[in-house]
């Protein structure tokens, strides 16, 4: 089965990957899927149906945004998401020499809480800060988002 995010979907921490766990909506229901390596196989993308990009993705963004962002959506690659793994296979941990940060989106509904709250903990960041946005802070929050990246900025410039 292929773990795809839905407005319905809780996660895990598990095994240095998120785990992922459907409930009973059909995912179908709510993506339209690609199959790169051909029809046969898992999908390798998928991209959330029109009508339910405004509800999911872009729920708290003006709506002169979110019909722009709907025009500009392209499918995301769910092979390479669902293949993600958060550890260290740097034996002296220079990844985590580069300052990481993570800002969390409260009202989030493709990634919800408990879904970064995993993410925070299977790879912990050097900040995190909050926004209290849906998926796209870049529409419903463009200058406090601006802030907090020039603020993560400056904070690591030592």
């Amino acid at each position: 089965m292929v773990c795809v995010q839905t407005a319905e979907q809780s996660c895990r921490e598990g095994r240095g990957r998120i785990d992922c766990q459907l409930s009973s909506q059909t995912i179908g229901d709510v993506y339209d899927f690609g199959f790169g390596l051909g029809p046969d196989q898992n999908p390798t993308s998928a991209l959330v149906k029109k009508e339910f990009q405004r509800k999911i993705i872009y729920h708290l963004s003006p709506h002169e945004d979110s019909t722009l962002a709907a025009m500009l959506l392209r499918p995301g690659p769910i092979t390479a998401i669902l293949n993600a793994r958060f550890v260290a296979v740097d034996v002296d941990h220079n990844v985590d020499k580069v300052p990481r940060i993570y800002i969390k989106t409260v009202h989030d509904r493709v990634v919800k809480p408990e879904q970064q709250a995993a993410m925070i903990k299977s790879w912990p960041p050097s900040d995190i800060y909050v926004l209290d946005s849906d998926h796209s802070p870049f529409f419903f929050t463009p200058f406090l988002l601006f802030g907090l990246l020039v603020k993560a900025i400056a904070s690591n410039l030592d």
